[in-house]
């Protein structure tokens, strides 16, 4: 009769299996992304001024030990290869409470925006051919996830700036 005991389980394994219920998110720590990256690029007498706004996505997948605490770094725009940084650090807002807790098995969006004429501020003027440049650009970061140890990177994919 015992062995009859471990039927029922394994058929109930199986089934799962086969209807895809296993999930196989295999992130056990938080994995960042920069979505819907956009710049303005306004020129004045006094100077180039910037207007940004993007998304930090993070997911944390259903295995991962426990929720997560998520710091920012750092965000600033660099270009398209990322060999050069062009406005370091990106003076970032967002409405959100930072740090943020991802929980597992789920997503968290936090969005920012820049002004850097908020505080009368301008770019150095070699920043507006930068910022406008054919190859596009990039927004690049850092967060920290209590989860691990150190700094994680992320960087948005290639856009183009609206420029005077």
């Amino acid at each position: 009769m015992k062995a009859r005991a471990w039927i029922p389980a394994a058929a109930a394994t199986l089934a799962a299996a086969v209807s895809g219920c296993i999930d196989t998110d295999a992130a056990v720590f938080v994995e960042p992304a920069i979505a819907a990256p956009e710049a303005t690029v306004s020129a004045s007498a006094l100077g180039t001024s910037l207007e940004a706004r993007f998304t930090l996505e993070l997911h944390l997948g259903p295995r991962a030990s426990g929720p997560s605490r998520v710091a920012v770094r750092s965000f600033e725009i660099a270009s398209a290869d990322q060999k050069t940084s062009i406005v370091a650090p990106l003076p970032v807002e967002t409405a959100t409470s930072l740090p943020v807790e991802v929980a597992p098995g789920s997503d968290v969006t936090v969005a920012f925006t820049v002004d850097t004429s908020a505080g009368g501020g301008t770019l150095p003027g070699d920043a507006a051919a930068a910022l406008c440049a054919a190859e596009g650009i990039r927004i690049t970061g850092a967060i920290e996830d209590s989860l691990e140890d150190g700094a994680t990177p992320v960087v948005s994919e290639v856009f183009l700036a609206r420029c005077p």
